[in-house]
């Protein structure tokens, strides 16, 4: 099946190996990114019916337990107590061996081979909610609580994702990925449109705004990359995240629920 995230083609093989489950979330994952047709070369993941490494051990984790991310070489590799997959970003080409019968791990996989593909693109994977104010795209970032999904639901305008958005730069634009966080699409949003602001959530008793300074946009903005842990692809994030501070501006908003933001927000805005 072929699908194109943020803008990156990928290709999951062969087609009679896909789950019905897993055939109807990549359908889902390609509805939510509607970018620009690619041209690039397309990520591949082959679905295989062995462990892609030797020695893996998925007995090792507990249930529930998180998917692991790490680094051996130049390649990831993505453990979970139901599936293992090794991913070669440079040569786009990655392995997946999952137990019968457990969906889920196509998607996830897919997201860490988006998010490792993006920044060789000039692609910046943020863990972000992206809403669209008046045309233009808005990123808002933070920590767990800040309330990313609470002012997704409250948005007046469509919602890229309230979980995971990629901006690019060369002109600066706000695009969809497809993936969500605990809200869900309704209906296909944009899957990109101009970025006009990064802005940093934070809970506070009024709305209020300031632009951070770039030393300090740059820390913050690091803080939120969704980028695995390999030095070459941190190296690359690090630069578009500085790139991403000069080229749009990057503030810290602190607002409350009983409050909605967007009329002093787009004032503020106004003319940037």
């Amino acid at each position: 099946m072929r699908l194109t995230l943020a803008g990156c083609p990928l290709v999951v093989e062969p087609d009679d190996a896909l789950q019905p489950d897993e055939g109807a979330g990549l359908e889902r994952l390609a509805r939510s990114s509607r970018c620009s047709v690619s041209t690039l070369d397309p990520f591949r993941l082959d679905l295989v019916d062995a462990l892609p490494w030797p020695g893996a051990d998925l007995d090792a984790f507990a249930d529930g337990a998180p998917a692991e991310v790490s680094v051996v070489g130049d390649q990831l590799r993505v453990t979970h107590r139901r599936f293992a997959a090794e991913i070669d970003p440079a040569g786009l080409l990655g392995r997946l061996y999952r137990r019968p019968e457990h969906g889920g791990a196509v998607e996830i996989v897919l997201r860490v081979a988006l998010a490792a593909r993006l920044p060789s693109l000039g692609g910046l994977p943020l863990h972000a909610a992206g809403l669209v104010l008046d045309g233009r795209g808005v990123v808002f970032f933070g920590p767990s609580g800040a309330g990313k999904s609470t002012l997704s639901g409250l948005a007046p305008g469509p919602v890229l994702s309230d979980e995971f958005v990629v901006v690019t730069l060369e002109p600066p634009t706000l695009r969809a990925t497809g993936f969500w966080g605990e809200m869900d699409e309704s209906s296909p949003p944009p899957g990109e449109v101009p970025l006009a602001a990064l802005v940093e959530l934070a809970k506070g008793p009024a709305f209020r705004l300031e632009r951070l300074a770039p030393g300090l946009a740059v820390r913050r903005l690091l803080g939120v990359l969704v980028v695995p842990p390999h030095p070459r692809l941190w190296s690359a994030a690090m630069g578009l995240a500085g790139e991403a501070t000069k080229a749009v501006p990057v503030y810290r908003m602190e607002w409350t629920p009983d409050e909605p933001p967007w009329d002093r927000l787009r004032t503020s805005l106004a003319g940037r």
